[in-house]
């Protein structure tokens, strides 16, 4: 993983995927248009901020980091476990996609796919041998729903993937250090066959290790641990983020997948 700069735009990226003609980003809050509370990176439509801002947002870093024109391609996120493959001819507006899911899969050349969180997981999923991705979103439901081993068997499938050529990259998200949780939500995930020391007590409060699970699924599925890659960001932790739960009204940063025209 390497923590990159371009043209003042900052984000985590894994450069060995370029042997392969792929690329896996998840971007920071800064370095955008969007004004207080959104500020400054913010690419998400649907939390408040002016659209024609969030636009200006995703444009730059289409240019800067990706080297195109166009747009990158988003559904609406409700925390379920459904995937959208894109394609040249998927319907958008702007690059939203009007239909419900929580991952986006692609093998078309230049066509990003993106989905956004300010504390949910983000990871990516990337078939080296296929050239095909799939960005993903996994917030507590998500996760509970098996969203991560749900999304690995429909990318899987529909590339006619081996296990051990795919690779999974957790991005920036709340974790286990920040993300207090209640003891009903605790409980939800206990019986979990994922679930195994996903849970700590500290001082009689309970804290709920996202990023744990979503690992402990890809494992599950087959994926070898050497090809699952954890940025460790917490999102809570760092002002470099957003964060849901530190500030309530905030924008979004996203986990962008792409297959490049070689």
């Amino acid at each position: 993983m390497e923590e990159k700069k371009i043209s003042g735009l900052s984000f985590l990226a894994f450069s060995f995927l370029g042997r392969y003609g792929l690329f896996c980003g998840f971007t920071s809050r800064n370095t955008g248009f969007s004004q207080s509370p959104y500020d400054s990176l913010n690419l998400a439509y649907h939390v408040g901020d002016d659209r024609e801002t969030v636009k200006k947002n995703r444009r730059l870093l289409l240019k800067k980091i990706l080297d195109l024109d166009g747009c990158l391609y988003s559904a609406r996120q409700v925390h379920g476990n459904n995937m959208i493959e894109v394609r040249e001819d998927t319907k958008h507006l702007d690059g939203d996609i009007q239909q419900d899911a929580d991952g986006l899969m692609t093998g078309c050349n230049d066509l990003p796919v993106m989905v956004m969180g300010a504390d949910c997981m983000l990871m990516v999923f990337a078939d080296i041998k296929k050239r095909a991705v799939c960005a993903v979103h996994a917030g507590w439901k998500g996760t509970q729903k098996s969203m991560a081993a749900g999304a690995l068997e429909t990318f899987s499938t529909r590339f006619g993937s081996s296990r051990d050529s795919i690779m999974v990259f957790i991005g920036p998200g709340i974790r286990q250090c920040c993300y207090e949780v209640g003891d009903d939500l605790a409980l939800g995930f206990a019986g979990k066959k994922y679930a195994g020391g996903s849970i700590a007590s500290r001082n009689g409060r309970r804290f709920l290790d996202l990023a744990g699970l979503n690992r402990r699924q890809a494992l599950d599925f087959g994926i070898p641990a050497e090809n699952i890659f954890d940025t460790g960001a917490c999102t809570c932790c760092s002002s470099q983020y957003f964060s849901y739960r530190r500030e309530k009204v905030t924008g979004r940063q996203a986990a962008v997948a792409m297959v490049c025209d070689r």
